[in-house]
């Protein structure tokens, strides 16, 4: 059933022209910051290439996807419930014999279908340079895995603002600033002038740091996991509460 429904929400999406500009508008960017990148490093010693491309295109290329990312996934989101709502369908699938847990899920899988693709997309960017210059692949995998995680844990917290609230326009506001406070929350010990561990623990960016510097931390891979499974449970549970009002 979860396949059933992710292949629905994923021919609904990939109708509309709004998936298709997105990718389009996405490589484009993402190129011109590649070839800025590498315009930059054209000039310089053999030793200073190889260290400082793959650094400045571990931090500006994989930087912008990360950013794309955060803009496009509370759209999509949003879009995913929204959609549901203003045909109505919210109300057959209510009355389905569905789980709702099964609906989250197979609406996140189709979510993840373009978020990984533009994820992938610096990767694929990154390959072209593999014989011409050294590359660091183990870095970019890393980085790669981050912006997937990311992806994740950004649609996943998309879908309890979209649970929360019923305007896709409101949904987006919504997880824009949950994404934002996650972001910025380790700072809040800094203002407090203490050292709260627990504060830099939920800040996906202190996780996803290391990742994009290469190094993939058993910590840093659970964190995203587990906060994703926990905004999915909470959309699950106001879903659930809507269904029984």
């Amino acid at each position: 059933m979860i396949l059933v429904i992710a292949r629905r929400e994923l021919a609904a999406l990939f109708q509309t022209p709004l998936a298709w500009l997105l990718l389009a508008a996405t490589q484009l960017l993402l190129a011109w910051v590649f070839l800025e990148v590498l315009d930059r490093y054209q000039a310089v010693t053999a030793a200073e290439f190889e260290l400082g491309l793959n650094a400045a295109l571990a931090e500006r290329l994989y930087g912008a996807a990360l950013l794309l990312l955060l803009l496009i996934a509370p759209l999509l989101t949003a879009r995913s419930l929204g959609r549901d709502q203003q045909l109505c369908t919210d109300q057959m699938l209510a009355s389905a014999p569905v789980r709702i847990s099964a609906i989250l899920l197979g609406k996140l899988v189709a979510l993840l279908a373009p978020l990984w693709l533009l994820g992938l997309l610096p990767l694929l960017l990154v390959a072209w340079l593999i014989g011409a210059s050294p590359v660091d692949l183990g870095l970019f995998v890393s980085a790669t895995v981050g912006l997937w995680l990311s992806g994740l844990l950004f649609a996943s917290v998309g879908l309890f603002a979209a649970s929360l609230v019923r305007h896709p326009t409101l949904a987006t506001i919504l997880a824009y600033a949950l994404l934002i406070m996650l972001s910025l929350i380790h700072d809040a010990d800094q203002l407090a002038a203490l050292q709260l561990s627990l504060l830099d623990w939920l800040s996906w960016s202190q996780h996803l740091v290391w990742l994009f510097n290469g190094v993939a931390r058993l910590s840093d891979l659970s964190y995203f996991v587990l906060m994703s499974a926990l905004f999915l449970a909470l959309a699950e549970r106001q879903l659930a509460n809507q269904r029984l009002g």
